[in-house]
């Protein structure tokens, strides 16, 4: 399990903006072709640079798949050729002088976030969210990762079934993000559970999610080699100190008991 980092050659098409873009200003629809040559529709987005977006969204694909949470199959960082995406559009000022720059890219899911449900079944569609065993295992892996912006745009309902997570560019808010200036007001399912439940039912839902981080021990010990080959990558300067906080941090938050402790349940 790792994280490519494809050329510009592999941005192979553009396919337009998404319906709900977010707030990254840059996200578009792409032809991607992975290392084996095969086509696949993704998402698309740059980062900005001097921020640890990108790093952030390569640890939160490899420790989400390695904790057992629902997201794309595919993802990859690709070098986008500035010119020619701007050939559809414009971009923010940031990249004017860049022939290429480092983005994010992750396949698209078939399905539809549990935000662009309808308005009028959108309470129905949360609440069947909240009540999967899929939304309490996202609501863990948030609170062990430090993710700080997860809503219900970024909870796609799959087409094939389940709940899947994408977007994790607020991850590992206190250790990466309020270094560089840069805090994110924290949206949760954890907290939309706190409001759209009966209190016996966001218990269990708080129960669900301290019973789901036993596994984040584990997922940290699988993920590891590949957190430390991803940094290398892209801070290689800094590498061995940043590997060293990042597993750190995790490793504390998957301590026995940790997550029981902050929910202040007994599991």
């Amino acid at each position: 399990m790792s994280v490519d980092i494809l050329d510009a050659s592999a941005w192979r098409e553009y396919r337009g903006r998404p319906s709900s873009p977010g707030i990254n200003e840059t996200t578009h629809l792409a032809k991607i072709a992975d290392k084996s040559g095969r086509l696949r529709d993704c998402f698309v987005k740059l980062m900005a640079p001097g921020t640890p977006a990108l790093l952030c969204e390569a640890l939160g694909w490899l420790l989400a798949r390695a904790a057992g949470v629902q997201c794309p199959e595919f993802a990859a960082i690709i070098l986008v050729p500035v010119p020619e995406l701007r050939r559809h559009g414009p971009l923010p000022a940031a990249f004017d002088q860049a022939a290429l720059t480092p983005a994010w890219c992750s396949e698209i899911v078939a399905g539809k976030s549990v935000r662009q449900v309808h308005k009028m079944s959108f309470v129905l569609a949360r609440a069947a969210c909240l009540r999967s065993k899929d939304a309490r295992k996202i609501a863990s892996f948030d609170q062990w990762s430090d993710l700080r912006d997860r809503n219900f745009g970024n909870v796609i309902q799959s087409s094939k079934g389940g709940y899947v997570a994408i977007d994790h560019e607020t991850l590992l808010h206190d250790l990466l993000w309020a270094p560089s200036g840069t805090t994110w007001t924290e949206h949760s399912l954890l907290e939309h559970a706190r409001k759209a439940l009966k209190s016996s039912d966001f218990q269990r839902f708080q129960l669900d999610m301290a019973a789901a981080a036993k596994g984040h021990e584990q997922a940290l010990e699988t993920a590891q080699k590949s957190i430390d080959e991803i940094i290398v990558k892209l801070l290689p300067a800094h590498a061995l100190e940043l590997g060293a906080a990042v597993k750190g941090a995790l490793r504390e938050r998957s301590a026995p008991g940790w997550m029981s402790d902050k929910l202040k349940v007994i599991s």
